[in-house]
């Protein structure tokens, strides 16, 4: 659905405008100088870019031409030594191999929702335990469910969902998502998402898409952390640092990688 065109990434930076978690991420990674730092799922670059402007070297990883193209925008506005620190990549995080070396790998903004099942979203913890460097860490931060389904997303009826809203040439956007399927015990649903655009000109088409989503529990983040030799160091239940309990909104991790995993 990000490929819909270039209005459904200018949405997004709309929307998406927290940085809490880029604070977060900051905070945890330390005094210790620049680091070497990979974003899957990077979109427009909210996080990356201010991580760049902190002096870090990033790399971003996504398969939408539409979010990256836009983050190149904003890169094209930095200073150019803030330019030489970043790196965009297309590709399809779920079925290429990632580039290597780093000292943080970032899964943030709930990007586990862009992939369709439990087995993808651990294919990811092992591609990062894969590009970290030994000592390296893991930041994955996710809205947080437990037990079965939650009954609002078992709900058949019609909502309004993203991508919705006004762009600068007039284009609007607005969309409406229905749960077509659903097994509770797995956590997992399938939602159709249908799409209106209506141009300036008050021309009107509408694009219809599928998506399946797998919202993960605490205990099942855990167990592959575990399965992919990474130690967990820090468990909040918040962007601010709260510490993580059961009735918490999010589970966010900060992992580390041995220097005896290889």
């Amino acid at each position: 659905m990000y490929d819909l065109d270039s209005h459904v990434a200018e949405l997004y930076d709309q929307q998406e405008t927290y940085h809490d978690d880029v604070d977060l991420i900051l905070k945890l990674s330390g005094p210790s100088g620049a680091r070497r730092i990979l974003e899957p799922f990077c979109g427009t670059g909210r996080m990356l870019l201010p991580l760049a402007l902190a002096g870090h070297e990033v790399v971003g990883l996504d398969s939408s031409p539409a979010m990256l193209a836009r983050a190149q925008l904003k890169i094209a506005q930095l200073p150019a030594s803030v330019q030489q620190r970043i790196t965009l990549i297309e590709m399809n995080v779920v079925l290429d191999v990632w580039p290597g070396d780093f000292d943080v790998v970032i899964l943030g903004s709930n990007c586990f929702y862009e992939l369709a099942t439990a087995q993808e979203q651990q294919t990811c913890i092992a591609a990062a335990a894969a590009a970290l460097r030994a000592g390296g860490y893991l930041y994955l931060d996710n809205n947080h469910m437990e037990g079965d389904l939650e009954p609002a997303w078992q709900s058949t009826q019609p909502h309004p969902g993203f991508p919705a809203g006004t762009c600068a040439d007039g284009t609007v956007l607005e969309s409406t998502l229905e749960t077509i399927w659903y097994d509770a015990p797995q956590r997992l649903a399938r939602f159709r998402r249908l799409t209106k655009i209506t141009s300036p000109a008050g021309v009107c088409h509408q694009v219809a898409s599928i998506q399946q989503k797998h919202p993960v529990s605490t205990g099942e983040v855990a167990a592959w952390l575990k399965d992919n030799g990474f130690i967990i160091e820090q468990h909040y239940g918040a962007r601010t640092g709260t510490p993580y309990q059961p009735t918490s909104g999010r589970t966010i991790f900060w992992a580390r990688k041995p220097a005896s995993v290889i």
